[in-house]
């Protein structure tokens, strides 16, 4: 019960770019164009472990320097194409650099181990999306857009073996666990639609989103099994809506939001439970530049699953959390 080593992991990540970016305004037409390019710096990595009762060395990794470059950018269009439509379309590319937590890190939780990965590429996605914006009336707004995007080198969590057994980077897994290694994936493919609306009328707004999501993985070698299936931990649907409330006396909203069910592993064999959540804040002035705010998230204490190990031990997130505070205004 009580612990036999102790371990330090990290290292040392930077980067440093250039950009440019600029815009033109013809009538009713708006183009946007930027470009960037970062350099990128993986330093003094290392997982090294020692025995807390002698201080002997167990593990003592050291990793090699690594760097390289990344071109991005975006360009988009926008079309006023009536007082109250806009239609918009826009094209991008953009990058991830590894975390030091993915790069040097293993964990566990409850049963499972996942092993970190010192050779993990920086992602790269590209994307289209398109859309339009709608204002039909006074205090009335509507936004929808679509979009396509691909991401290659995606960094997940790869199933590698259950236990029983010793393995690489995380030491013994035992029954009923699983050992993980972070990998990086041939592709995620991912299209979806968004759409935002709200409607002002006095000291009333009420305002709506919904989100759907459809991801795909591509993947072979030691990743092979996880092809076809849905990333861990991504709902396909997410909703939210809400009032506010806003005058002399005081400030007060309430929002209700849902995140669908969604799988916690990547072989997509256990699944998260859906979960909807209340938040509430209330503002009420004091005095002249003061303020009291109380707020409040996950009102009702709805269960909000954020893992589910493979012994069923479920991890929690976002319990009910009371906020009591000023604001002060100079």
């Amino acid at each position: 019960g009580a612990p036999t080593r102790l371990r330090e992991a990290g290292g040392r990540t930077g980067t440093t770019g250039l950009f440019v970016d600029g815009s033109v305004e013809a009538g009713r037409l708006t183009a946007t164009l930027s470009g960037r390019i970062d350099w990128w710096q993986i330093e003094n990595g290392r997982l090294l472990e020692t025995t807390i009762a002698t201080g002997a060395p167990f593990t003592t990794l050291r990793f090699d320097d690594r760097s390289g470059q990344e071109f991005t950018g975006r360009a988009g269009l926008a079309l006023r194409a009536a007082d109250w439509l806009t239609l918009r379309t826009a094209a991008y590319r953009g990058w991830r650099l590894p975390t030091l937590n993915e790069l040097y890190r293993p964990f566990r939780v409850g049963p499972d181990a996942t092993a970190a990965n010192a050779l993990l590429r920086p992602e790269r996605v590209s994307g289209v999306d398109a859309g339009f914006s709608l204002t039909p009336a006074s205090g009335v707004a509507i936004g929808v857009t679509g979009f396509w995007n691909r991401m290659t080198d995606t960094i997940a969590n790869v199933t590698v073996a259950a236990g029983p057994g010793s393995f690489p980077g995380v030491g013994f897994v035992a029954a009923g666990g699983f050992y993980r290694q972070r990998q990086n994936l041939d592709a995620l493919s991912v299209w979806g639609v968004e759409v935002d609306a709200s409607v002002q009328q006095g000291p009333f707004t009420l305002h709506a989103s919904f989100s759907h999501v459809d991801p795909t993985i591509s993947a072979s070698g030691s990743a092979a099994p996880l092809n076809g299936l849905r990333p861990a931990q991504t709902p396909r649907t997410s909703a939210s809506a809400g009032i506010d409330y806003a005058s002399r006396l005081f400030t007060a909203s309430a929002t209700v939001r849902h995140i669908a069910s969604q799988f916690e592993d990547d072989q997509n064999s256990r699944s998260l439970a859906a979960a909807t959540m209340v938040d509430a804040l209330l503002v009420v002035p004091v005095t002249k530049g003061i303020a009291l705010e109380g707020r409040v998230e996950n009102l009702f204490d709805e269960e909000v699953q954020a893992a589910l190990s493979g012994a069923g031990v479920v991890e929690r997130a976002l319990p009910r959390t009371v906020w009591v505070g000023a604001r002060v205004n100079f």
